[in-house]
């Protein structure tokens, strides 16, 4: 993810698609910007949650922990500790 990106995502969206890549950016830092009570910043809240699961049950993953507020999201997210030690011997 380049500055610019970054600077992009900055203004205000807690998702983000990357358009060179296809994955998606998650950010919890802008899910209530703009709550006028605390009724309204539940409710953005739990919309923000179902547009998670909705990815999830999309075949959506984490690519890897969220860190500083960041997280990524591909389609299957994160490869498993047996495909990564290359374990595919039986």
């Amino acid at each position: 993810m380049s500055q610019e990106d970054t600077e992009d995502i900055e203004v205000g969206e807690p998702i983000y698609q990357c358009p060179d890549c296809g994955g998606l950016t998650i950010r919890g830092k802008w899910s209530i910007e703009g709550a006028r009570s605390l009724t309204h910043a539940a409710r953005m809240l739990r919309d923000y949650a179902h547009e998670l699961e909705h990815m999830r049950a999309s075949g959506l993953e984490l690519a890897s922990p969220v860190m500083a507020d960041y997280g990524i999201v591909r389609p299957g997210g994160a490869p498993s500790d047996d495909d990564l030690d290359g374990s595919d011997e039986e």
